[in-house]
Parts: structure tokens; sequence; C-alpha cells
């Protein structure tokens, strides 16, 4: 799992990336960007997080970020899993405090679906408030999460490069607040 300790990292958690459009386009877009570092929890499903070398990768991050499906108004459950075994320890330690979190999520729905009174009645805001309380209860600073809307309707293709630029510039942005001495 070591890779070279970089400054954002990507927890990427997509039970099939093998035939996902949305999020193998969006981590595709982001990969290879220096200072990036991306871990596939679903690479490692059947193993048992180790909490020691998880502190040492989160340690050494200047920012995190949990991209995943939005699978019934949450992520996958391997990202719970991780945040349950892991996070729940990192979250007492200052590894975690002062970084940015971010989420980084695709919905099937187009965004009018996610409004007050539409077909799904809540916002993602409000659908994503558990992460938010996490990052917030741990010390972190909690980010505007990107949300590709859409990926079940004919404007996929578009909202797809719309969140991969987007993601990009989060990245960049991210990056370059980690050389600025950390002022995010």
């Amino acid at each position: 799992m070591n890779k070279d300790l970089r400054k954002v990292v990507i927890l990427l958690a997509h039970p099939n990336m093998k035939e996902s459009q949305a999020n193998k386009a969006l981590i595709e877009a982001v990969s290879d960007i220096e200072g990036v570092a991306v871990f596939n929890l679903y690479d490692q499903q059947d193993a048992a997080f180790d909490v020691d070398e998880w502190s040492k990768i989160i340690s050494d991050a200047s920012a995190l970020i949990y991209q995943f499906p939005f699978h019934w108004m949450a992520a996958p459950s391997l990202l719970k899993r991780w945040q349950d075994e892991v996070f729940t320890f990192l979250s007492k330690t200052p590894a975690v405090a002062g970084k940015p979190l971010t989420i980084v999520t695709t919905t099937g729905s187009e965004y009018e679906a996610y409004r007050s009174g539409g077909r799904n009645r809540f916002t993602t805001d409000e659908l994503l408030r558990p992460y938010q309380v996490s990052a917030i209860h741990s010390g972190m600073s909690w980010q505007t999460p990107i949300v590709v809307y859409g990926m079940g309707t004919a404007d996929a293709g578009k909202n797809i490069a719309e969140g991969a630029n987007q993601y990009k510039q989060r990245i960049e942005m991210l990056i370059g607040s980690s050389n600025a001495g950390n002022n995010w």
C-alpha cells in the first residue's frame, strides 16, 4: 500500500471500478497530478485495515478526499468500514486536525432531484451532513463537496467532463495551498 506518501490522499470507494464510467473518468483526470496519492479501498476489501499504516499515510498528507458513487444516499459500505476501523482512531489524533476533507461523488439522478421538493426530497448537502459532522468533530476543515449529477441522464458525458475539470481545479488548489504554508 505504501505509495510515495504525497500531499493529497484520495480514498476511492467504488465497488466496481471496471464498469464505472464516471468515477473512472474522474480519478483518471486527477491521479497523475504530482502530489496526489490514490488508494482504492476495494483493492484491499478482503484485508483488515492497518491503522498504523493509515496513520502514517494520513499524517503525511495535507488533504483528504473521499471519492465514491452515491449509493442509497451514502458512500459504499467499505468507506464506512474504513471510517469505523481507521478514522475513528485518527479523529482523536493530530493526524487529521486542520486538514481539508473533500467529498467527490456522482449521482444517477439530475441536480433537480436533489432539491427540497425534488424527487429525492433532500439536497446533497443535507445528505452528506454526516461526513461534514465527522470532519468538524475531528478538527478537519470541511470543503464544499464536488457532486457530479446525472450519470443516468443524456447529459452524463458533459457532466463528467465538467466534474473532472472542477476536480482538477480543486486538487490544484489543495496542492497550491499546501505549498503556501497550509493556508487554506
